[in-house]
């Protein structure tokens, strides 16, 4: 928009008063004119139409004449226009200046989706779309029966392992007194052993008892020997045995798990949403359930055109209309995104390749909402939402 300056002003103001001096002598000159011949018939009535006349450009006329005052106002208006155009068109502009706004913008949350871990065939459903649930709710309950049967016999397992393990300790206790008595009667052959040898150095004792003393001896170390390798084993059983009761104890929290997970809860206060679980349905793991849609923590998405990002800057105040509830929220620039919404598509472009064309990108900026202003939770994911950054 251009400003009128008061030269140009001027100029069209004399313009003006001289357009008004030419209809004042065309005026002037119809009031001079000569009266109207009688009509041809000698019709009086055509002398009546033209003193009509002469009569109405007499008074408008006399209008004119009595107009100098409306034109001053006019001139006045005018002129008041003008500075007001001088005076508001950079406060216009400046303000404009001033904030950044985008209508590509909507409220977003967390949607958590609740999906089955275990098979198994629904027996209740505790929930509707649309109603609210607490953190801890109760949504839906699978037949817990055949979970039940598992961790039964993950029980069984167990209590088998364990008496594996005590019957295993049991038999190294034995294999350790084994070595203590082996030991015992293999230091006492020793003995023998040694008195012997003494006794057929002095032949007191045939060389045939002597080789007897001296077997019982190396025989005595060698039942030691056996005995040792017997309570090494024991033990290495217990260390098997205790493995086992291990992975049967596993094998009983996973199946106390899978009887858990028969009772499927709230993990936070929220929403339903998109529910697709029925009563009597076959659910398999990881198949999805229903939604909860969190209204506790909102914030507004704005897709700016990178050439609106240039005085965009975190910590900014930012305005919210919405739509869905006609009023204006209060919030600030949460952070900025680390790249534009292409590069997060499945098939990102190739601009290397073929013909390019320049399109102007768009990028996700975070907004988040002051406190306290959604008490009632009205803003849902998914609205419109109109943001303006302002810069200053």
């Amino acid at each position: 928009m251009s400003v009128v300056l008061p030269e140009e002003l001027e100029t069209r103001i004399r313009a003006l008063r001289d357009q008004e001096r030419l209809l004042e002598d065309e005026l002037a000159a119809l009031r001079n004119e000569p009266p109207s011949e009688p009509g041809p018939n000698g019709d009086p009535n055509h002398d009546d139409t033209a003193a009509t006349a002469r009569s109405r450009r007499k008074q408008g006329s006399d209008g004119h004449r009595r107009s100098p005052f409306s034109r001053v106002l006019r001139y006045l208006a005018l002129l008041a226009i003008v500075v007001a155009l001088i005076v508001g068109v950079p406060r216009l502009l400046n303000y404009l200046d001033s904030y950044e706004s985008t209508d590509d913008a909507q409220i977003d949350g967390h949607i958590a989706p609740i999906s089955s871990r275990i098979n198994g065939t629904v027996l209740r459903v505790y929930v509707r779309d649309t109603e609210f649930v607490k953190a801890g709710k109760l949504l839906v309950e699978v037949d817990p029966r055949d979970e039940q049967a598992i961790v039964d016999t993950a029980r069984a397992n167990l209590a088998q392992a364990r008496a594996q393990l005590n019957a295993a300790r049991a038999d190294y206790n034995a294999a350790s007194s084994r070595i203590d008595e082996a030991q015992a009667a293999d230091n006492k052959a020793k003995k023998d052993a040694d008195r012997y040898t003494s006794l057929a150095a002095q032949h007191v004792v045939s060389d045939s008892e002597y080789d007897e003393k001296v077997s019982a001896a190396e025989l005595d170390d060698a039942a030691v020997e056996t005995a040792q390798a017997a309570a090494n084993s024991a033990k290495t059983a217990i260390a098997s045995r205790q493995a086992g009761v291990n992975a049967a104890q596993a094998a009983l929290d996973q199946a106390l798990l899978g009887l858990e997970y028969t009772k499927v809860v709230a993990p936070s206060s929220g929403v339903v949403g998109k529910k697709t679980v029925e009563v009597g349905q076959r659910v398999q793991p990881g198949q999805q359930l229903l939604a909860i849609v969190s209204l506790d923590d909102i914030w507004i998405t704005a897709n700016f055109k990178e050439t609106q990002l240039r005085k965009i800057r975190t910590g900014q105040r930012v305005t919210i209309y919405v739509d869905a509830t006609g009023g204006d929220y209060r919030g600030y620039v949460e952070g900025l995104a680390g790249a534009s919404g292409e590069k997060y598509s499945l098939l990102p472009p190739e601009n290397a390749t073929g013909n390019y064309v320049k399109v102007v990108q768009r990028l996700p900026v975070r907004i988040r909402l002051f406190a306290g202003q959604d008490t009632d939770h009205r803003l849902r994911p998914g609205m419109s939402a109109l943001p303006s950054v302002w810069m200053r």
